[in-house]
Parts: C-alpha cells; structure tokens; sequence
C-alpha cells in the first residue's frame, strides 16, 4: 500500500532533542511496531507510547537501542572536548506515531493494521516527565471531561521533538481517526489554551521543545488546534532553540 509522503520537514531546520536515538535492529523495530500497533488499535491511541518491557517484555534490553547525548552532569571534558554519553534504557520507552490510512472509515477510524500508517517509531530514555505514569493532575487535566491518557500521549509523541516538524502529514487524514480520540485530543487542547495549566518548563519536560513564554506556547496549541481541527492551511512550526 502506497503512503503520501508529503512533509514541510525538508523546509526546517534540524531539531535536536537530549538524545540521538535508534533501534539496534530490524528486529527490535519490527518488534516495537508490532506491539505498538497492535495497542493503538485496542485503544483507539495513534501514539502509544509504551515501556521497553511492555514492547521486549523483562530484561536490561541492551542489544535493542542505543542513545547518546551531552552528559547533562560535565557537558564539556578537561580538555574542552563534548563529553557523550549513553542512555539507559532500564526506564526506556518507545514513542510511536501513528495516522490513520486513507482507506478508513469515516466515523468509524482504523479497524486493522492496514489502516495504520507509520509516520515515526523510535527510542528514548526516560526523562524527568514520565509521559506513561505522570498524573493527568500533574498537568491539569484530571477532571477534564472527554480527556484521557490519549492526549498526554498525543502531546508527547505527536508534538514532541522527533515528531513535532511531522504534523503535516497527519493533517490529510486525522479526520478519519477515532470519533472519540479526536474528541479527546480536541477538549485537551481547548483546556489547556483556556486554563493554561502547563507551562513551559513543564511542556519542555514532556516534549523536549522549548518555549520561551507562556504565550508563545498558547498560541502554538492554538494553531494546532486550528490546523487539524479548521482546516488551518500552514503547519503550525514549534521553535527548536
């Protein structure tokens, strides 16, 4: 089956997050895929993000993936050098992100792998932000009716640093996703530009993309919203430094 391939990505400049990441096979790809797949259809969810022993099951899994960053604790060697160093991937997670193929059903979404397309699967240690088990009150979202897991997962994967640049290639077909999970990703958004109940610092920690102000951060969501939502005609472009 033929995928629209259709991004503004080429058009930005490169974004970098904490960590350069990818799976150390095409086993381990494949696997997390599979897995990830399989659960977006059971909960209706285009970006699972799910723990490593959930995807490989127990384990230290230190033949599935690599990272390498900046050490955040001495950035720099004695002799002026980049000190690199690996992840760990005892609290890894893989991020996937999905949208719905041209061939489902409107009002009804995906109803099998074949109507899932892949935009991105990857990687990443955990962070200071576990989007899998931190608190919808955490972030403002525990009474938020029609507001679920879905949305932390929506904002994390889909808006985060690996993915964010590829928001246009879910536009063509997020009208064709699950009623109840765009109207999930759709009262998330609302509620946050109306109670701005995330701030910066915190959607940094569950992105890894930065905003400088609070306002600029609302008005980001706001575009987004308007884009998959109105039918907003550019790509919403969040800053990469």
């Amino acid at each position: 089956m033929s995928q629209p391939t259709e991004t503004n990505r080429s058009d930005l400049p490169h974004r970098v997050g904490p960590w350069a990441t990818r799976f150390d096979s095409a086993q381990a790809l494949a696997t997390a895929d599979d897995v990830a797949r399989e659960y977006a259809l059971k909960h209706r969810d285009l970006n699972p993000i799910l723990p490593f022993a959930q995807v490989y099951g127990p384990g230290l899994h230190m033949d599935k993936a690599t990272a390498i960053g900046i050490s955040p604790q001495m950035p720099v060697n004695e002799d002026g050098s980049t000190n690199y160093t690996r992840g760990d991937f005892m609290g890894g997670l893989v991020y996937s992100v999905y949208r719905p193929a041209d061939t489902a059903s409107p009002g009804e979404g995906p109803a099998d792998g074949e109507q899932l397309w892949n935009t991105t699967i990857y990687p990443y240690p955990a962070g200071h932000v576990d989007p899998v088990s931190v608190p919808l009150a955490a972030l403002g979202l525990d009474e938020v009716p029609g507001v679920d897991r879905r949305f932390v997962n929506f904002c994390a994967a889909a808006l985060g640093c690996e993915a964010v640049d590829d928001l246009g290639m879910l536009q063509a077909t997020f009208h064709l996703a699950w009623p109840d999970y765009r109207e999930c990703v759709g009262a998330g958004l609302k509620h946050l530009l109306a109670q701005r109940t995330v701030s910066p610092d915190l959607w940094y920690e569950l992105t890894y993309v930065p905003f400088d102000s609070a306002d600029r951060l609302a008005l980001y969501l706001a575009q987004v919203y308007a884009y998959l939502f109105d039918g907003f005609g550019a790509m919403p472009v969040a800053p990469s430094q």
